[in-house]
């Protein structure tokens, strides 16, 4: 009996234990949810009752999931899904259909929100030349609209970045907002099982620790696959090549350290699975390299340059050959600039049976002085994605 895993607390439940909450605006039976203001940490907040259907014996042992319920309240028959164990609301469709979960996660500095949102805007451009009607939805279900996918995405990323040419400021340990998720539906038509893209945008501090990996990095543990972002600026050779004044406040090796004492330490099924579930290692800010290409002489990337972007963009299909090429050059500019053991950590010791090495710029060049931009170029953003779609076997257009 598959569990279905909640977006927000991570807790595992059964279809036929869902909840619903009352949306009956004159519901006189408002009430303090405990469950619910204990996760968020607030209080004296009334809110509309959560309550079950009861399906009986019979259906709980077929995990029938109930399509709706009636408020014991006012009678109001609900369709809105909560979290049996915190009481948020949840895509009724990621309960019915237990679909793949794609979790994007990435250190200080690594551009996580810079990403998501050019990540989300090339996939809307450019889907249909990844897979036969490929597309992408935002989720609409929150307690709050203003906390909804579609409203955040469009006010607090798209409308920030492409509209203002403004790059978001990094994200503070303890914002409240990183509990929030943001979830994508990958949507194409003949594919039965759903793919959710879901992005935490969680303070790079999160990976400093293993502490804080384990508090607030839970989703790892439920992810089908992974795109794990890496800042290029933290490997000290390309810091000290480029002439980057600021020191590295945290380096990728670190980084992936504490992620592996994470799970070799914890549950040895979930460490099992989380060491053969699809990892993309996807270093950002790539362009810079690139862009430099007399300071790398000797320590180019092999066989990647700017003028050679994603092949399936010019509407040629996908060259899987193409990201098992950018694979090896990063794999091999890795080693050229001192991080052997990044790489012996990851993939030479078999220790991540099934990962790929990835590099991409979201904007394409640097900001100004003022921290703004125009005129976006992104490069190889997608690349991640669309390797991870092959190996959950997603229909993908191939070059013939």
């Amino acid at each position: 009996m598959a569990k279905i895993v909640c977006p927000y607390c991570f807790e595992e439940f059964n279809r036929s234990e869902v909840m619903f909450r009352c949306t009956n605006d004159e519901c006189e039976k408002k009430e303090e949810d405990k469950v619910f203001l204990k996760f968020w940490d607030k209080n004296d907040i009334k809110m509309p009752p959560a309550f079950q259907n009861d399906l009986g014996k019979w259906a709980k042992m077929m995990d029938k999931m109930p399509d709706s319920a009636k408020c014991p309240g006012c009678g109001h028959t609900s369709y809105t899904v909560i979290c049996p164990h915190c009481h948020n609301m949840i895509p009724k469709e990621m309960v019915e259909h237990k679909g793949y979960i794609i979790s994007i996660i990435g250190a200080r500095s690594s551009g996580k929100t810079n990403y998501i949102t050019v990540l989300i805007d090339q996939l809307r451009k450019n889907g249909g030349k990844i897979g036969q009607n490929l597309g992408v939805l935002a989720s609409t279900v929150a307690d709050n609209n203003e906390n909804c996918t579609q409203v955040r995405y469009q006010e607090k990323f798209y409308n920030v970045l492409f509209k203002n040419g403004e790059l978001p400021a990094q994200t503070k340990i303890n914002d409240a907002q990183s509990k929030i998720p943001l979830i994508f539906t990958v949507t194409q038509a003949g594919v039965k099982k759903p793919l959710y893209l879901v992005f935490y945008d969680t303070a790079g501090e999160n990976f400093n620790e293993p502490k804080n990996i384990s508090k607030n990095v839970k989703f790892l543990d439920e992810s089908d696959a992974v795109i794990f972002l890496l800042d290029t600026f933290s490997i000290k050779y390309v810091h000290d090549k480029l002439g980057i004044k600021d020191d590295i406040e945290l380096e990728y090796n670190v980084i992936l350290n504490n992620i592996v004492d994470h799970f070799r330490n914890g549950d040895k099924t979930k460490k099992e699975a989380h060491f053969n579930t699809p990892m993309a290692f996807a270093f950002s800010k790539i362009d810079a390299i690139l862009q430099n290409a007399d300071v790398f002489a000797d320590t180019a990337i092999p066989g990647m340059s700017l003028d050679q972007n994603s092949p399936y963009l010019s509407g040629g299909g996908v060259r899987m050959d193409d990201i098992d090429a950018v694979s090896d050059g990063i794999k091999s500019a890795l080693c050229m600039w001192g991080g052997v053991d990044f790489v012996n950590n990851t993939t030479g010791s078999g220790r991540y049976k099934n990962a790929k090495y990835f590099g991409f710029s979201a904007l394409g060049k640097n900001p100004d002085a003022q921290n703004t931009i125009k005129g976006i170029t992104p490069y190889r953003v997608l690349d991640p994605l669309v390797w991870i779609l092959d190996q959950l076997g997603y229909p993908i257009l191939k070059s013939k």
